[in-house]
């Protein structure tokens, strides 16, 4: 029996798509933010990220963690090139509570924004680069 090729592609995607559904909402305004003391720096995927000294929001929660967004821009370090952009700090929920670099919007990936597939089935947040060690923070409530 031959399926055809587009039957074949649903299939493999299915799974993803179901995984993807429902695994990030929008923090709750009255949610503890985390304050980090001093500017941090760490390596992770992306090479060398500065982690700004402030309050971080927490901006969106997950059935994994927490996104904290940083006060300001992430800057990524470079030998050649390095830049800026929104994000923070992924703290899990797993023992240990590992954290992760993050970078964009999860709020966009919450929005499910109906503009494509993607929105429409509910994005899943925004890739993590882990590191360590932790970044030492207080929780502000």
């Amino acid at each position: 029996m031959h399926l055809p090729r587009t039957f074949c592609l649903a299939l493999a995607l299915a799974p993803l798509l179901l995984a993807a559904c429902g695994s990030v909402e929008i923090a709750s305004s009255d949610a503890p933010g985390i304050v980090v003391a001093q500017e941090e720096t760490r390596e992770c995927g992306q090479g060398r990220i500065l982690f700004p000294a402030g309050e971080y929001k927490a901006e969106v929660v997950s059935t994994t963690g927490t996104y904290y967004k940083a006060p300001k821009r992430i800057r990524s370090l470079g030998v050649l090139i390095g830049r800026s952009e929104p994000g923070g700090i992924f703290v899990a929920n797993k023992a240990g509570n590992p954290q992760a670099a993050w970078f964009g919007d999860p709020r966009d990936d919450v929005d499910e924004s109906p503009g494509t597939l993607f929105g429409a089935m509910g994005m899943s947040a925004p890739k993590l680069w882990p590191y360590t060690p932790r970044i030492p923070f207080t929780v502000k409530q």
